[in-house]
């Protein structure tokens, strides 16, 4: 788990990314770092900006990385220009129809790019991430999405917050599905374990407090739960759904409450 957090400037960066890193700084009121070869402990982690995109360098097996969430480019992208109601399962999940879309309250937002397929697809999507780190990178990340004319109309569907989602009143506004994707379990193998997906739990931590959220999620009045899992792994809070939308690596827990 990661601590304490810094903000790097290097000879390297342009008179923009210099200005976006003291105004992080000054923002989150970090100390910046000027260090040109970084040197972190395990417990340390440090946001830089290359270009517009903020990043985040961390330790991984003893070496230096890097972390950065992008939905405007690379695959989310690709997959994003092709979604619809027939080709995604997510759409199913969540309850879409031919002139029907839901609203949706994504506790779990992480990398924000489920959050994405459902703005794709019409749905007005509010977006809770609790984590310090994670916020800050996905929040880059939706300034970026923003800026760009292909995803514009998308982008203007997501809403996002930092905070809590046990704390979270459920019941302040109207959504039609809580959208629940915790942390998987721990493979075995952990080299079968995307690095990016490892740099992601470094930042993260454990998901000790699922099953609560799971359980505050229920007393909501929300029309329905839905719960991304991996196959074979035991459904939340051991409960039974109303039934399962099963993908290729994972499946939808479906829980009907309204």
């Amino acid at each position: 788990m990661i601590n304490h957090f810094f903000v790097r400037i290097t000879k390297s960066n342009d008179e923009l990314e210099v200005q976006s890193a003291k105004s992080l700084a000054e923002q989150l009121e970090l100390e910046i770092i000027h260090n040109e070869i970084l040197s972190l402990k395990e417990d340390s982690a440090a946001f830089a900006f290359e270009g517009k995109r903020l990043i985040m360098e961390l330790m991984l097996e003893d070496k230096l990385t890097k972390l950065s969430f992008d939905l405007n480019e690379g695959e989310v992208a690709i997959r994003a220009g092709k979604a619809s109601k027939s080709n995604e399962v997510v759409a199913k999940a969540i309850g879409c129809k031919p002139h029907y879309r839901p609203c949706v309250l994504d506790a779990t937002a992480g990398m924000g790019r489920d959050a994405f397929i459902m703005a794709t697809l019409g749905c007005k999507v509010t977006m809770l991430e609790r984590n310090y780190a994670i916020y800050h990178l996905l929040e880059n990340a939706l300034i970026r999405l923003k800026n760009d004319e292909k995803f514009m109309l998308y982008s203007q569907r997501l809403t996002l917050n930092n905070t809590d989602s046990v704390m979270f009143s459920v019941n302040d506004k109207e959504f039609d599905v809580i959208y629940l994707d915790p942390m998987f379990p721990e493979r075995k193998k952990s080299a079968l374990v995307k690095k990016e997906m490892r740099l992601f739990k470094r930042l993260a931590g454990e998901d000790l407090d699922a099953d609560k959220l799971f359980e505050h999620a229920l007393n909501s009045q929300a029309k329905r739960v839905v719960v991304k899992r991996p196959k074979g792994a035991p459904c939340l809070g051991n409960k039974k759904p109303s039934h399962e939308i099963v993908a290729k690596k994972f499946r939808y827990d479906v829980y009907l409450i309204g």
